[in-house]
């Protein structure tokens, strides 16, 4: 039998603690496992791992908490779920954000297990929906849980459809909800094996408890309040944002008969739900959640000549690029006759010879292209999946549609701000996408993981039309001649 990898070792040991522990003892019983000393860069590593992995919450930098811990102390809480018209009309259950927190983080939602009322399982099926029809049941979820079957109509945008994975639920439908605002909570069985189970409840019973769940909702958003100050504790999502509040929590608040996210985000006052592309979903104190409102004006641009990195010196040119995007640029427009190289230098760089500070920062920015060049041209007699370079071939064209843009502003003197709010936003949301899916794109080597791809070929569907959008606006709509 081959011996597991120290990988595997810390896997199994996270897997095993059931209480909160600190990253020294990790470290101590994983030395033990693994019979050697753990060199300082693979401690880094791993410590990085601790702080990612997807069920553990971090507490500060030395202490962790297991989610079988959290589930020991707060498991009995079951979740309160108003079924919406599509489920009372087909007789269905779609679990969607509304199992957040105990939603499972390694499994898809069709992979869950729902059980009736006397404990037998629910039968399951893939069902087509309009996205209009379904969108609302995932509007909390992260990438992980959000369905990925979508099928986008480029003609007609709103019949574009979803296929996802509801529960039949039949004649439970009209033997337990018989009155106007009778739900289900749902209890969590086994976090582990994703089982749940549904059980009637009542509206008369909703009313009487309403009080002591918006006393559980008070002191969750008290505590989130305060842990929201730090920046670093949204990194984690909103279901290990939740779990961990909810850990520290006493037992008297956790009493409570139920929590309904929906119901809870709804009655919240300081804080705010956001969702930035390649950052999930979490929650940040109301005041800043508007990121895109401190790009409304535009810092005077002053060229210092830097000569080091490409990053430093597009920065310092006022360039809308990084390195990364740059190269990923080049990747595309080296491998495919749809590109003019002339035409995309004149785009990103204005093409009057006069855009470097001095003849300095000129020689080095075109030492760095032709090192980039040599790299590039190497790389290129390697074959690539034909994916991987569609993919990056579509990004890179939203991303110069952007860039075009902004020249289009700059020739007709108009700043970012005097555009308005939305549209400013739309061009911010586009530009992190580019920004974030290049910086992937930017190797060959090793290629980008399959989820990665997954998610770009999605993203990519509604973006498409995004960016057309926005053209429309700018070139036809705004005014401006």
């Amino acid at each position: 039998m081959s011996r597991p990898t120290l990988k595997k070792l810390a896997e199994n040991l996270i897997r095993e603690y059931n209480s909160p522990f600190k990253a020294e003892d990790f470290f101590t019983q994983l030395e033990a496992r693994w019979s050697k000393k753990i060199s300082r860069s693979t401690a880094t590593r791993l410590k990085r791992s601790l702080s990612d992995h997807e069920c553990l919450i971090e507490i500060d930098a030395q202490d962790f908490i297991p989610y079988s811990a959290v589930f020991e102390k707060i498991g009995h809480l079951p979740l309160a779920v108003q079924p919406g018209r599509l489920e009372l009309e087909k007789r269905i259950f779609i679990p969607g954000h509304r199992l957040i927190p105990y939603l499972p983080n390694d499994r898809e939602e069709g992979e869950i297990t729902l059980l009736d009322p006397l404990g037998a399982p629910l039968p399951k099926k893939k069902t087509n929906f309009l996205i209009e029809q379904v969108i609302h049941y995932y509007q909390y979820c992260g990438a992980r849980h959000f369905p990925t079957d979508i099928v986008f109509n480029e003609y007609v945008p709103g019949k574009s459809s979803l296929t996802i994975t509801v529960w039949e639920l039949g004649g439970l439908v009209s033997r337990y909800l018989k009155s106007p605002g009778d739900g289900w909570q749902v209890r969590l069985v086994d976090y582990d094996l994703g089982v749940f189970r549904l059980e009637p409840y009542p509206a008369s019973q909703r009313r009487l408890d309403l009080l002591r769940m918006r006393s559980l909702n008070v002191a969750m958003e008290e505590a989130l309040n305060r842990l929201c100050q730090d920046d670093t504790f949204c990194l984690g999502g909103l279901q290990k944002q939740l779990l961990r509040v909810l850990f520290f929590l006493n037992e008297e608040v956790l009493s409570a008969p139920a929590f309904s996210l929906t119901d809870f985000l709804e009655s919240l006052k300081g804080l705010n739900l956001v969702g930035r592309e390649g950052e999930g979903v979490f929650l940040v104190p109301a005041a800043r959640s508007h990121p895109a409102a401190v790009v409304c004006e535009e810092s005077p641009r002053i060229p210092r000549g830097a000569m080091g990195t490409l990053d430093e010196i597009f920065l310092d040119l006022g360039l809308a690029i990084t390195g990364e995007e740059f190269r990923a640029i080049l990747y595309t427009i080296m491998s495919s006759n749809n590109f003019r190289i002339e035409a995309i230098f004149d785009l990103l760089f204005g093409g009057e010879g006069k855009l470097f500070y001095s003849k300095k920062q000129h020689d080095v920015f075109y030492t760095h292209l032709r090192t980039m060049l040599h790299e590039i041209c190497e790389e290129l007699k390697s074959p690539e999946s034909r994916l991987v370079a569609d993919l990056r071939k579509q990004t890179v064209s939203v991303k110069l549609g952007l860039i075009g843009v902004l020249r289009f502003l700059e020739k007709n003197e108009v700043g970012l701000k005097d555009l308005p709010m939305e549209l400013l936003e739309q061009v911010a949301d586009l530009d992190h996408f580019c920004r974030e899916t290049l910086k992937e794109f930017a190797r060959r080597s090793p290629p980008p993981e399959v989820k990665f791809l997954r998610d770009t070929r999605m993203a990519l569907k509604i973006i498409g039309p995004h960016m057309a959008e926005l053209e429309d606006d700018v070139f036809y709509r705004l005014g401006i001649y």
